[in-house]
């Protein structure tokens, strides 16, 4: 009934653990973990942190999982924020690298407004594409 690599197609299911934590005001912490139901072997593993001030906010996150969405290994780590320059403008960054491929996959830089009720950014990406070679792909996507 399950895919073999979700855990829950034996008798026995995997074990997921998660926690997190705000140790302060604007900075918080997380993990989250798949183990094997027999032998405790970690599939996944995701953790990251956050931290939010008033000039702006960032985040990191690491992701490994040894099946993967296509039944592939997945590594990768994910950078990016926000900082405010007034009230309303800033500029925001995003990164993600394939840490099998030693690649950085997705690497954004842009500009946005918010106020209250919307947010609207205008950002440059430049995106790897994996199809027998690497070769960048540019656009520039109103989101």
């Amino acid at each position: 009934m399950f895919a073999p690599g979700s855990g829950v197609s034996q008798r026995s299911s995997d074990w997921i653990v998660a926690g997190d934590a705000q140790p302060w005001r604007g900075f918080s912490v997380f993990a989250r973990t798949r183990l094997d139901g027999d032998t405790l072997e970690v599939h996944r593993l995701e953790a990251g942190a956050d931290v939010t001030a008033k000039w702006g906010s960032g985040f990191v996150r690491y992701l490994s999982d040894d099946q993967g969405v296509n039944g592939t290994p997945v590594k990768n780590i994910a950078v990016g924020g926000d900082l405010n320059l007034t009230q309303h403008w800033g500029v925001s960054t995003f990164g993600n690298r394939d840490l099998l491929q030693h690649a950085w996959v997705i690497r954004d830089v842009g500009v946005f407004y918010k106020d209250d009720c919307i947010r609207v950014d205008v950002y440059y990406r430049t995106k790897t594409l994996s199809s027998g070679g690497w070769a960048p792909v540019t656009s520039c996507p109103y989101a």
